[in-house]
């Protein structure tokens, strides 16, 4: 099945999600179904059962549609639950083939720490990413082209856009083409503007930025998936002040930071934490700026957040042979 067939798709799919109650693409029309109560037993570290993008098995009783079944997933956005000390996963989306994480170079303005714990989240769900730089009409070129190059030097895919001069419009444009995409950011970070400004069929509702907060209010309440006239579809999600990776083990976090993980791989600890290790080759990339400190700081504060929720990832220790690296 392609994304283009998703809208006559004859495998009923989710677009919208309330707390027990769904919009559900059914042979090409919107339905709303009931969640059935058996999709809220045994949840797991889930808090949610169901999410925008699932495919379901759906039945009728006259009027009245309900979901019944949530088919496997290809894959899954999500972050750890919000405002929460245990550890649950919040479903934002599933079967996506990408992750367009909108970001602000005005304001809001751009936060590296939002963006870096994303782009991680998305790694660690084997799902790809699109950083979008918008408000490019307000940005300074200095700081957009700092910004640009410490991600670009991560190997991540990465335009520059504006709703009010069409800057990149079209280049994101074609990067949504045929595929079904999140849109995920700070609030106020202006994705509903800038969706609407690629597609003015979606009529997307719009509010102003806070200027005390420097942040947005949330425009969009709810994920929801809309159809673009170019193929495929978006998926637009409520905007952000905070967002947690969820179920990264410490130890791996490193490989999801591509860009200090080609230094790492020749440290001398192969579970080296690029923090205090003698001979760690990220901190001398750090010291000769081949890697961005804004970059690194944020490897250091997820993974800390990290062994605080999963614990530590032990000491180190010596050298146990001239072939092979010491681990800790």
């Amino acid at each position: 099945m392609t994304n283009t067939d998703l809208p006559s798709a004859p495998q009923p799919f989710v677009t919208r999600v309330d707390a027990r109650q769904c919009e559900v693409m059914v042979d090409g029309e919107i339905i709303n179904a009931l969640l059935r109560g058996k999709l809220f037993e045994n949840l797991g570290d889930d808090k949610n059962p169901v999410t925008v993008g699932d495919y379901v098995e759906v039945s009728r009783e006259g009027n009245d549609w309900a979901i019944d079944r949530v088919l496997e997933r290809r894959n899954t956005f999500a972050r750890r639950v919000a405002g929460e000390e245990s550890d649950r996963r919040q479903l934002l989306a599933a079967n996506v083939d990408q992750v367009v994480i909108v970001n602000s170079v005005g304001i809001p303005p751009f936060s590296s720490m939002v963006a870096d714990r994303i782009l991680v989240a998305c790694s660690f769900a084997n799902i790809p990413t699109v950083l979008v730089l918008n408000k490019a009409d307000k940005g300074k070129r200095g700081k957009m082209k700092r910004i640009v190059k410490s991600y670009t030097d991560s190997g991540a895919q990465m335009i520059i856009t504006s709703a009010v001069d069409g800057t990149g419009v079209e280049e994101l444009r074609d990067i949504l083409a045929n595929k079904t995409s999140v849109l995920y950011g700070l609030s106020g970070v202006g994705k509903s503007t800038l969706m609407n400004r690629l597609d003015g069929q979606l009529e997307i509702k719009t509010r102003e930025v806070s200027g005390s907060l420097r942040s947005g209010r949330h425009t969009t309440t709810h994920s929801q998936w809309y159809p673009i006239t170019s193929g495929g579809a978006v998926i637009d999600t409520p905007g952000v002040r905070k967002f947690r990776p969820f179920g990264i083990p410490p130890n791996d976090l490193r490989i999801h930071f591509a860009d200090l993980h080609i230094f790492g791989k020749d440290c001398v600890y192969d579970d080296c934490t690029h923090r205090e290790e003698p001979e760690c080759k990220v901190l001398s990339a750090l010291q000769d700026d081949k890697i961005a400190a804004s970059r690194y700081r944020s490897y250091i504060a997820i993974l800390e957040e990290l062994e605080e929720k999963y614990g530590g990832t032990g000491r180190i220790v010596e050298k146990t042979g001239p072939d092979h690296k010491a681990r800790r």
